[in-house]
């Protein structure tokens, strides 16, 4: 069958600490991953971005002095990186939490901005979306700023659509939520564009749902928004996965094999198991799939490289800042669309034991009804 799309997912790259000192870097796994998927798949039809693009300064709730210049400094060298493995810099970009905390009320130098505010390389990349296709949310702490709270694409005939985390989270919540509003549009969404539940479709978010943390215990991790409405979108959509990031480290890692990665959901919104060293969906009976985009950055400092950088990272002081370094442990997710098949491969960036960037997980192949 012939190939429709591929897709590149980076997720969870947290530049944190000195890598907001201006000016901004990339982390160098980001840029290890675009590089690893550009050689062995070629250009991508649509890169994902997952969110947290950026991270703590150095606490959540003390996070909103990050100066706007910074924000579109790191937002123009991260789309730079990944637009080059992309065909025509088809980049998706979703909030995460971190995302929506960072600058969002602005400092005593700056207007307030919107630290979401990848939209405009959005329109340039796919064109402008009609107001049909995109949900626009405002903050109460911000009125005057307006958000996506979901968006709407197709490439090459598959649909993407987006879900953003509320924005009036980011100041009470460090996890943050989707609002019933969003998770309602999207509902109605995917009705629309897949009445009878056969397309293939991906919405994307940064949160994730249930999870098995080191393959083997399961956890709800969505702690907070309407979870039975969130999975209620799904029913009836059986060739929908949901991408999301979030989760991610040394827990969150897969070492032989990529089907971990991706778990079937019953209709009572349970995992057919953790799906592990299976290799396709082949006489599997499930309502629909999440699948993890993986995560560049590890939390362990024995999973950093030596080469982390001295910054004031919201101090006063310059000091060393161990967890800027480039992580050893960091994988991100390539999918691959077929007429009848979606082929999902986990890979890794660094040189850490078992996890090596050289060591190519199996693929994991889901069929499309």
């Amino acid at each position: 069958m012939k190939k429709v799309l591929t897709g590149f997912c980076f997720t969870d790259s947290h530049n944190q600490q000195s890598m907001l000192d201006y000016p901004t870097t990339v982390r160098k796994s980001l840029i290890q991953a675009t590089e690893l998927a550009h050689e062995e798949f070629g250009l991508a039809d649509v890169a994902i971005v997952g969110g947290d693009n950026i991270s703590d300064y150095p606490h959540w709730n003390k996070s909103c002095a990050l100066p706007k210049k910074n924000f579109l400094d790191i937002k123009h060298k991260l789309n730079a990186c990944i637009a080059g493995s992309v065909k025509d810099g088809k980049v998706l970009y979703v909030a995460g939490n971190n995302d929506m905390i960072l600058g969002d009320i602005g400092t005593e130098e700056n207007e307030p901005y919107n630290t979401t505010d990848f939209y405009d390389l959005m329109d340039r990349a796919f064109g402008e979306l009609p107001e049909s296709e995109k949900m626009i949310l405002t903050a109460k702490e911000k009125p005057g700023e307006l958000y996506w709270g979901a968006f709407h694409y197709v490439v090459n005939g598959i649909d993407f659509i987006g879900i953003n985390i509320d924005p009036d989270t980011a100041f009470n919540s460090h996890e943050g939520y989707y609002s019933d509003e969003t998770l309602i549009w999207v509902k109605n969404k995917l009705n629309e564009i897949d009445p009878n539940g056969k397309k293939c479709v991906f919405v994307i978010g940064h949160l994730s749902a249930v999870y098995y943390f080191n393959n083997e215990k399961m956890a709800e991790t969505m702690g907070n928004g309407d979870r039975s409405l969130f999975y209620d979108i799904f029913k009836g959509h059986r060739n929908t996965f949901y991408l999301y990031g979030h989760v991610h480290g040394e827990d969150s890692c897969y070492r032989d094999c990529s089907s971990g990665a991706v778990l079937h959901l019953d209709e009572q919104n349970m995992p057919l198991g953790n799906n592990l060293n299976e290799k396709d969906s082949a006489g599997k009976e499930y309502a629909y799939s999440l699948v993890h985009m993986g995560g560049l950055r590890p939390f362990g400092l024995q999973y950093f490289e030596k080469d982390g950088m001295e910054g004031f990272g919201g101090g006063k002081e310059k000091k060393y800042h161990p967890h800027t370094a480039t992580p050893t442990l960091a994988q991100f997710l390539v999918f691959e669309v077929y007429e009848d098949r979606v082929v999902f491969h986990i890979r890794n960036t660094g040189t850490h034991e078992h996890y090596h960037r050289d060591n190519r997980l199996a693929e994991y192949t889901v069929y499309l009804a």
